[in-house]
């Protein structure tokens, strides 16, 4: 964006495709990082098990939140009632599976279940998601069915996109 001498700024359309772009960027970066730091923490027999892993930010905290598939299973894990519904009331996620995996799976609901878990607001996230096996390792994995069916249209962002539709 350049400010001409008529004092007008110009080129502000771009502005948002440009935020869009360079936050996209923060993501794949911040989630590469963070594979490469706090995924080898994990004991060898959960990482071999883990093909995915996403990153949530909270743009009005400027908060990250890391999940990977499987991560439902972790012990003492904390299932948020508004994604897992509880004894009351159903969440956002499907009652059945929508494809070959079991509900909550995903590395997108673990990241988003830590953000809410954290006071987050859905409307406030954007996410994007990475393959992180041998064969596809950083390439954007688009969220399955469970996940679409889950958050799309209830985020703010998904830069991986979704399973049969382009962002």
């Amino acid at each position: 964006m350049s400010k001409p001498d008529s004092g007008l700024f110009t080129g502000t359309i771009g502005c948002r495709a440009s935020f869009s772009f360079a936050m996209e960027n923060e993501l794949y970066a911040s989630v590469l990082h963070w594979v490469d730091t706090k995924l080898k923490e994990l004991p060898s027999k959960t990482r071999r098990k883990i093909n995915t892993v996403c990153v949530a930010y909270d743009e009005t905290t400027d908060k990250y939140y890391y999940g990977y598939n499987g991560g439902y299973l972790k012990e003492g894990y904390i299932r948020n009632p508004k994604l897992f519904g509880d004894k009351d009331t159903s969440g956002l996620l499907p009652p059945k599976s929508l494809n070959d995996f079991p509900v909550g799976n995903c590395a997108e609901v673990d990241a988003v279940n830590h953000a809410l878990n954290d006071g987050a607001e859905l409307s406030h996230l954007r996410i994007l998601t990475i393959h992180t096996t041998k064969k596809l390792f950083g390439v954007y994995k688009p969220a399955c069915e469970n996940c679409r069916y889950a958050f799309k249209g209830k985020i703010k962002a998904n830069y991986s996109g979704w399973k049969g539709y382009k962002t």
